[in-house]
Order: C-alpha cells, then sequence, then structure tokens
C-alpha cells in the first residue's frame, strides 16, 4: 500500500440518520451503482446548484440543497471494493456523479479522501470526476499527488444562457477546465459539454466557441439533453 501526501482537512459532512437515509429511494440510499460504463460511488447527497436537468429528480431529491453523507468514506470505499461487480485494476469508477458536485466546497474534502483511499491501496482503476464548480491550482495538486490510480477530471460546460435550466455561470466552468489543463501532471481533464439542446446553445458561435475551450482539454466528449418528466418545470 502507497502513501498520498496528507490532503487538508475540514470538519467532515455530518451523517445522516438511518430514518433519513430510509426516506431517501433506495437506489440513492445505496452508495453503489453498477452502471454500464463501470460503478459509480455516491455516499454524499445534496447539492445546492439547481440545475434544471439535473439527475436528482428522478430521485425525488432535488429540494435536498445541503450535502449530507449516507457514510464515511473509508465505509464507502469498502462498500465499492467488496461490491461483486468490483474488479481491481479493471473496473472503471465513477464518484460523485448522481447525487452531488465533487468539487463542492463542503464536498471536496471527500472527494479528495476518497481517491487518496483508493490510491493508496495502490488500485490502477479508471476514476472519473465530474464536476462544473470552481477548482483552483490547490485542487490541482491534490489531484496530482496521485500514483496509482489513472484520474480523469472532466469539466461539464453548456454555455446555455437561460437562467432557469442553467443557472450556474458556465464561465465558472471555463475558468475551471483552463486550470485544470494547465496544472496537469498525473491526470486529465475533458471538457464536457453537456447538455446540447436545440435552440439554447447550438448556434453556430456556441459551437466556435465550445472549439476554441477544447483547446484547453486533453479530449472533448459531448451529449444530448437527458430529459424525463420529472425534471419538467
Amino acid at each position: 500500500m502507497t502513501r498520498t501526501r496528507a490532503l487538508p482537512q475540514r470538519r467532515p459532512l455530518p451523517l445522516l440518520t438511518t430514518g433519513q437515509i430510509g426516506e431517501l429511494q433506495a437506489d440513492l440510499a445505496d452508495p453503489v451503482e453498477y452502471r454500464k460504463s463501470g460503478l459509480s460511488l455516491n455516499h454524499v447527497v445534496g447539492c445546492p446548484l439547481e440545475c434544471g436537468y439535473c439527475v436528482r429528480h428522478l430521485y425525488e431529491n432535488f429540494a435536498m440543497k445541503t450535502p449530507r453523507a449516507l457514510m464515511s468514506d473509508e465505509a464507502a470505499v469498502n462498500a465499492l471494493l467488496t461490491h461483486r461487480y468490483f474488479r481491481p485494476h479493471v473496473t472503471p469508477l465513477q464518484l460523485f456523479n448522481k447525487a452531488t458536485d465533487p468539487m463542492l466546497p463542503v464536498v471536496k474534502q471527500h472527494t479528495f479522501n476518497t481517491l487518496r483511499l483508493l490510491d493508496e491501496r495502490g488500485l490502477t482503476n479508471h476514476v472519473l470526476v465530474i464536476t462544473r464548480w470552481r477548482v483552483d491550482e490547490g485542487d490541482c495538486a491534490v489531484f496530482n499527488t496521485f500514483r496509482n490510480i489513472k484520474l480523469t477530471v472532466l469539466v461539464t460546460h453548456s454555455n446555455i444562457q437561460h437562467p432557469g435550466i442553467e443557472p450556474v455561470d458556465s464561465q465558472i466552468a471555463a475558468d475551471s477546465l483552463r486550470t485544470l489543463y494547465a496544472n496537469a501532471q498525473s491526470y486529465r481533464t475533458i471538457l464536457y459539454w453537456r447538455p446540447i439542446v436545440p435552440g439554447l446553445n447550438d448556434s453556430d458561435a456556441d459551437m466556435a466557441y465550445a472549439r476554441d475551450l477544447a483547446e484547453h482539454a486533453h479530449a472533448t466528449v459531448y451529449t444530448g439533453l437527458f430529459f424525463r418528466e420529472e425534471m419538467a418545470a
């Protein structure tokens, strides 16, 4: 087992009580989710960003704005590593991609610690972290401390100007992408252009802007709008 540099710490998020967890939908209360693309670990629930197309609408959890933890990072990692579908060095992993943003100020300590716990086990699995929030040079320095996991940070950016759909200023994501790219050593960063919605962010100007922004990423991926009736305003 390898050791990474000690990470900056603040008080951990409060744990939800057993009763509060019992009120969540079962697939939100379970921290490990099997996906066709690998396993997703989500032991923090709650987000204040209010993105109109957030998948939390599907779990009847969109009203929970204050992040809370289902369990400790150590317990969550243990649940992941003992999952029937986990394979060391093989299974692709995703962290905090369903119920919060991993780079929120009160959440990112758990992001860093969970990555550290995986890295110190010598695991070389691919790990994806997806954010639309602020990433600074100090955060990049932490990402660069991991020596074993294959870490990729995807930055969600839409450039949608409708505040009811995209309340988060897309400039925040653009700045984070540039910072991540400029400081990348042991990780890679991807421009995650989503969602592309006809009439909202698919003009020639939008395309040109995305093309310029892609110069500050190791790769670009894009997707349309994942929409369900629960997301309707």
